[in-house]
């Protein structure tokens, strides 16, 4: 048996997969392109309003387990403002407020690119915050391997009214030769460090504790001209601010809540309804449902699990069916309008069914084994069918297969859920 993480997930995903069965629903798909990017959503019920941004992102906070590796982003900070961002959006956050007074639906401009920078062979898009020295504009663009990728959106940050929390949408869009932009790139040059590797008090005490932080690090001077470094930190206790001077005498880090409640009560959609089998193959549901209820018996709250079974062969016994098939279970949670998967199992082996008066019943399974006896165990497991042992050994689950299963998912529940994604991958449009 195998329960593997992201990372685990992804290398897995490669290899080429066989037949698929699982539950139904009325969506229709289509073959997944290489570098496929998902089709932003533009109907006005998609839109998030500045509350719902705030919402999502605190939402986020409190619930950093789901989210495993992925930091909130810390795109600028100065000593009386600090831009926050991921795919749900990005927030200008007043600092000598304490507040959010403005925010942008990066979903409406194709901009919500974080952690989806793929490999060298399959590079993606990365979304690219800077804020003008002046604090007077902010530019927003997609990125592919360090060059800009499609519009640049600009935001003037003087319609960020301070009396009243807005969403701001773009003044105008330029491109590479504007003068605003070289400008801001300019001045941004030396601002961001990988912030896993900032060394000293801030990286010690960031390395110390259970945390979730951003990717990087942005450094700066305030109004005297001290530097700075900040990194915005996801712990037990919610949103932090942590700020490192340049001080030598600062006995330590300066840390600092981040609020990000507003006057408007938003009440999120967050749960995800249970995946069922609707097919009419009887052995094929017990299958599926034995394999659901293993992967509910330690999956966290909130999450739906999606089972999606290769199927090598069925055999009729006289009590019932052995079913040869790699048992692969995957968990979801929903965070704004996408799929975020959080984990996948891959269980090659058998399942030995009894018929009953209903239909099915697992009585048994086994699973091959991991590492370096997974060869053997297969074969072992699979003894009288070496071609169904060949397919065990080489097979898993395509991102096609998933992207099906997917649709028909969301298309069942009538999910207003645009794409799905794996930590470090691009979108997948649904």
């Amino acid at each position: 048996m195998r329960k593997c993480g992201k990372g685990t997930l992804l290398l897995m995903s490669a290899v080429m997969a066989a037949s698929l069965f699982t539950g139904c629903g009325k969506g229709k798909s289509s073959q997944t392109q290489k570098n496929e990017v998902y089709a932003t959503i533009k109907k006005r019920d998609q839109s998030a309003s500045a509350a719902q941004i705030c919402a999502w992102l605190s939402y986020r906070a409190k619930n950093n387990r789901l989210f495993q590796n992925e930091g909130i982003e810390l795109s600028y900070c100065s000593d009386n403002l600090a831009v926050f961002s991921d795919s749900v959006g990005s927030v200008i956050y007043d600092r000598t407020k304490k507040k959010v007074i403005a925010a942008v639906d990066l979903d409406k401009i194709g901009c919500d690119h974080f952690y989806s920078e793929g490999d060298e062979e399959n590079p993606g898009l990365e979304t690219v915050i800077k804020v003008s020295k002046d604090q007077k504009w902010m530019i927003i663009y997609n990125q592919l391997q360090g060059k800009v990728n499609g519009n640049i959106y600009v935001y003037s940050l003087k319609q960020c009214d301070n009396m009243k929390l807005a969403k701001i949408t773009p003044s105008k869009q330029i491109s590479e030769k504007d003068k605003l932009y070289q400008t801001i790139i300019k001045d941004h040059k030396h601002t961001q460090k990988e912030s896993d590797s900032i060394p000293g008090k801030i990286g010690d005490k960031i390395r110390a504790m259970d945390v979730s932080s951003s990717k990087y690090a942005y450094q700066w001077k305030d109004s005297k001209g001290i530097r700075k470094q900040s990194v915005l930190v996801v712990d037990k206790d919610g949103l932090k601010l942590y700020t490192l001077s340049g001080k030598e005498n600062q006995p330590d880090i300066q840390s600092e809540m981040v609020d990000l409640k507003t006057s408007d009560k938003i009440k999120l959609n967050t749960q995800l309804p249970e995946y069922e089998y609707t097919g009419k193959d009887l052995r094929i549901k017990a299958v599926f449902d034995e394999t659901k209820k293993k992967s509910d018996e330690d999956k966290e709250e909130g999450l739906v699990t999606i089972p999606i079974l290769n199927i090598y062969k069925i055999v009729e016994t006289k009590s019932g069916a052995e079913v040869y098939a790699n048992f692969w279970s995957e968990t979801y949670y929903r965070y704004g309008s996408l799929l975020k998967n959080y984990s996948g199992g891959s269980y090659p082996g058998v399942m030995y069914l009894k018929k009953t008066k209903d239909g099915y019943r697992v009585t048994k399974t086994r699973y091959a084994e991991d590492g370096e006896s997974l060869e053997r165990s297969i074969r072992k497991l699979c003894k009288g069918y070496p071609d169904v042992a060949i397919r065990m050994m080489k097979d898993s689950v395509t991102q096609n297969q998933r992207k099906k299963v997917l649709q028909k998912y969301v298309s069942q529940n009538k999910l207003k859920i645009k794409a799905y994604k794996e930590y470090g991958w691009q979108y997948v449009n649904l």
